[in-house]
């Protein structure tokens, strides 16, 4: 091919280049006005979220739900064979205040001593407890009327917590993802630590039903963790409060 026609070839390829950089290097004015739109409209969004979306400051305690009238635990073994001890009622008998649960016998003296129930309530007999296989338990069990939520809370952070705070309870029985959880408020707080820790009392809102409405039997004690929510501020307010 002749030099001619070859430089022919080059000078129109690089004219063809030159055509698609400017094609390419030019975006039309649509194009920037209507991105520019998206990415207001997209930080917009994620601003209106951030000042409606609600982010507590939290803390984590232990807590207890105690019945105020609580079971009366007997429990007795043989280690001499001069006593024994026997039974004055049967698994599942409803008692009184006064009424004998056990003799105590001293075969050696002829002597009988009774142990009397302290509360009134029905009765379980157990066998093989406090990993003593011969050991025996008698618990008598008021019917529950009364009881008192309390929260143990940790030290670091107790001092945040305050009266008329939002209380979520999760109970260890009763797992939160089937039963759902107790909502109340922190009534008041004990301003004095007592074993490494300080004590709240908590009003439960509907009593033990939870959130997805189910009803919790009432029991002596139940055992669970609380979530305290500190404060109310939105999730806006914590992004500038790290930022600032």
């Amino acid at each position: 091919m002749p030099v001619e026609q070859i430089q022919g070839l080059n000078n129109r390829h690089d004219s063809y280049s030159d055509e698609m950089q400017e094609i390419i290097g030019h975006v039309p004015h649509w194009l920037i006005r209507w991105g520019n739109v998206v990415i207001f409209a997209v930080i917009a969004l994620l601003l209106l979220t951030a000042n409606i979306v609600q982010y507590p400051d939290t803390l984590t305690a232990e807590a207890l739900i105690n019945a105020r009238d609580q079971p009366q635990k007997v429990t007795w073994y043989i280690t001499d064979p001069n006593i024994t001890y026997r039974p004055n009622i049967y698994d599942g008998q409803r008692v009184k205040v006064g009424d004998t649960l056990i003799f105590e016998v001293d075969g050696s003296k002829k002597v009988a001593t009774p142990v009397r129930a302290k509360v009134s309530g029905r009765t379980y007999l157990l066998k093989g407890v406090n990993n003593n296989p011969k050991a025996y338990m008698m618990l008598v069990v008021p019917p529950v009327t009364h009881y008192e939520v309390q929260l143990k809370l940790p030290l670091k952070g107790a001092g945040k917590v305050n009266a008329d705070q939002r209380v979520l309870i999760r109970l260890d029985a009763y797992p939160s993802s089937e039963f759902g959880f107790l909502e109340g408020k922190i009534s008041n707080v004990v301003p004095v630590s007592l074993d490494n820790h300080y004590r709240a009392n908590v009003k439960l809102t509907r009593g033990l039903i939870t959130n997805t409405d189910n009803k919790l039997p009432v029991q002596p004690l139940l055992k669970g963790t609380a979530e305290i929510m500190l404060d109310e501020k939105r999730l806006i307010q914590r992004i500038f409060a790290t930022l600032f």
